[in-house]
């Protein structure tokens, strides 16, 4: 294979830092109304599986859990994926460019108001974002609520964020890329393979759905 791909301890706390994905006043935060109980979002336990091949390359899938809940998708050619903090991972461009994150953000919501708990999320995190669209996405059958923005940094330049946000029985996920907006298309590209592929366990056996060279 012509990239690596592994678990190593997070060696990314520049760029994080600087782009304020992992603000430490951030992962402890709830929503009034919204989470339910106690604020400290479930962790996640990960780790990756050799697939099927397709061509000359091999599928590799990231395997997550948090109790009994268990979630799986296909880890974007080229990404290294690293743990982050606070229960939570990333993959990363070979460049490092661009990376995608996946956490929980909190327990099971109170209510359905998904939306406008990461708008709100969205204003005290951002600052000076721009460009804020709305979109929707439906991930392992449950549907998500999402902002894409736009975020000039002073370290990190130009930035192109995109957040979902999805309710599972185990709590609200979150998908995050973060991407030089040299690089946006291709940070896009890997955030919807890794939307498009992945699955939970919820609703019975984890699906593990085998690629092909026709698919």
């Amino acid at each position: 294979m012509s990239h690596h791909r592994s678990i190593w301890r997070f060696p990314l706390g520049g760029l994080l830092a600087a782009a304020t994905l992992f603000a430490a006043d951030v992962w402890g935060q709830t929503i009034e109304g919204f989470f339910a109980g106690s604020n400290q979002p479930p962790r996640l336990a990960a780790r990756l599986c050799s697939g099927e091949l397709v061509g000359h390359e091999q599928v590799i899938r990231q395997l997550l859990s948090s109790g009994t809940n268990k979630f799986v998708f296909v880890v974007p050619a080229g990404l290294r994926t690293e743990a982050a903090p606070e229960g939570g991972i990333a993959l990363t461009s070979g460049d490092m460019s661009y990376f995608v994150s996946l956490r929980f953000v909190a327990p099971t919501p109170v209510n359905p108001g998904t939306r406008e708990a990461l708008q709100e999320r969205i204003t005290s995190q951002y600052a000076g974002a721009s460009s804020l669209e709305e979109f929707t996405a439906s991930v392992a059958d449950r549907g998500g609520a999402g902002f894409q923005l736009r975020q000039e940094l002073p370290k990190a330049g130009s930035r192109l964020i995109r957040i979902l946000w999805v309710p599972f029985k185990a709590g609200v996920m979150e998908f995050v890329l973060n991407a030089d907006t040299k690089n946006a298309v291709a940070g896009r590209a890997a955030l919807d393979m890794i939307l498009l592929t992945f699955r939970s366990n919820e609703r019975g056996g984890l699906e593990i759905v085998e690629r092909s060279d026709k698919s």
